[in-house]
């Protein structure tokens, strides 16, 4: 094996590395956020807590793009099922997450919602998005080891 191919295998293993500690990371930082909005009682601080962990869940999910997109593109755009559904989630994440951040402005803004309605809404986006992280990691676990 050459030196250029070496250092190609190693990474791709480091992205591949990245990409799984990116995903483990984020499905804590929604656990943390689904549970925020589940059980707290003072908005302020509430607000102040979630507003700090959506900085960590974008940088968790760009992390997981750009790692993802490194594989792929080590992979030559090879389009199987798990990574079909991987960039489907993606998306669906990225628009509940647009969503829930423009509802949270509606309440600190303008105070056109109610703050249980958005905590409420809020909890109901972010369990979809852990739902949907759960069940593609442990698809794409399944696929990997038939390898279809």
């Amino acid at each position: 094996m050459t030196q250029r191919g070496h250092y190609m295998d190693e990474m791709v293993e480091m992205s591949h590395s990245i990409h799984i500690i990116s995903v483990l990371a984020f499905i804590l930082v929604l656990v943390i956020m689904t549970s925020l909005h589940k059980f707290s009682n003072d908005f302020k601080a509430f607000s102040k807590r979630i507003r700090t962990l959506m900085v960590f869940h974008l940088v968790f999910l760009a992390s997981i793009i750009l790692t993802g997109t490194i594989m792929m593109a080590v992979e030559h755009l090879s389009l199987t099922p798990a990574t079909l559904l991987m960039i489907i989630t993606t998306f669906i994440i990225a628009s509940l997450e647009i969503k829930r951040n423009k509802a949270l402005s509606k309440v600190i803004k303008f105070g056109l919602m109610p703050k249980m309605e958005y905590a409420n809404l809020g909890f109901k986006y972010l369990l979809i998005e852990l739902v949907l992280m759960v069940l593609v990691a442990l698809f794409s676990r399944m696929s990997s080891a038939f390898s279809f």
